[in-house]
């Protein structure tokens, strides 16, 4: 019932909010009449706002479900104990951001010919301040959902992480693969989206608690979006460098030597459970 519940105010509310702000976007709202393209009819600033502002019934339909339909209050979703520290979502910011975007910054330096610089100030400068704003908020629905929501359900009869982060990972994958970037590779795109949903699931559950997922997803998205982005993807590559389209196979091999790492870097301050649980790999979702 709640997932039917968020799932239609996600596509039904998102796409009637992005409608109603459709005039905020950059273009007129004739061209619906017309008949036009609407989404290439828009500048960048205007695509990314009308795509990220549908994401806002999402994050409150999660919420009013979790609320009303469940009756728990909402401090439990983000954190089984009720006590949300925003240390640790910087911890999974910061880490995440170290392991997956220095080796891009690297390749900046020593592969200059493979980025183009893209900064235009009446282009690029919209386009940073509106994802700034509304990322955080995609990202964050997209953890209250599938980190909390499902990750919660999926876990009323299963006690093992391994089990609970493969399961979430595959969940996590699947819209995913509706991205312009999965039509070449998408085996490579399913496996890249599931690694990225394994980690997450991992430390969530690891946790008991959304912190470090929150921080890590807003990292991964910011970067990709606002500093270094590709061709060919889900977003227009208006960041401030640009690259080719993502190529799965060494962006994997990356994500593999990411996961380990970053389950272990953001251990600090994790709550500590009887260590008879700890043993045999339970872990319930997040609440």
């Amino acid at each position: 019932m709640g997932t039917i519940v968020i799932l239609l105010l996600w596509l039904v509310g998102g796409s009637l909010l992005g409608l109603i702000l459709l005039p905020y976007t950059g273009i007129s709202p004739s061209v619906l009449l017309e008949g036009g393209d609407i989404l290439s009819a828009m500048p960048a600033w205007g695509y990314l706002f009308f795509a990220l502002i549908t994401f806002v019934p999402f994050f409150v339909g999660t919420l009013v479900s979790y609320r009303w339909i469940l009756g728990i209050k909402l401090r439990f979703l983000f954190s089984s104990s009720g006590e949300f520290r925003w240390w640790r979502v910087g911890l999974g910011f910061w880490v995440w951001l170290i392991l997956v975007g220095g080796p891009v910054v690297v390749g900046i330096f020593t592969q200059p010919e493979a980025y183009r610089f893209n900064f235009s100030p009446e282009t690029t400068l919209p386009f940073l301040i509106i994802g700034v704003l509304l990322l955080p908020l995609q990202t964050t629905s997209e953890e209250l959902f599938f980190r909390g929501w499902v990750l919660q359900w999926l876990g009323g009869g299963i006690r093992s992480i391994w089990l609970l982060s493969l399961m979430s990972g595959v969940v996590f994958s699947l819209p995913h693969l509706l991205n312009p970037e999965a039509a070449g590779d998408i085996w490579g795109a399913f496996f890249g989206y599931f690694t990225v949903g394994f980690a997450l699931a991992w430390v969530s559950v690891r946790d008991r608690s959304l912190e470090v997922a929150i921080g890590a997803h807003m990292s991964n998205n910011l970067f990709a979006a606002l500093v270094v982005g590709y061709e060919g993807g889900a977003l227009p590559a208006e960041a401030l460098f640009v690259t080719q389209p993502i190529e799965w196979g060494s962006s994997n091999l990356l994500g593999a030597l990411v996961v380990p790492l970053f389950i272990f870097l953001t251990r600090p301050g994790r709550p500590k459970f009887p260590r008879q649980q700890e043993a045999q790999g339970e872990a319930p979702g997040v609440g």
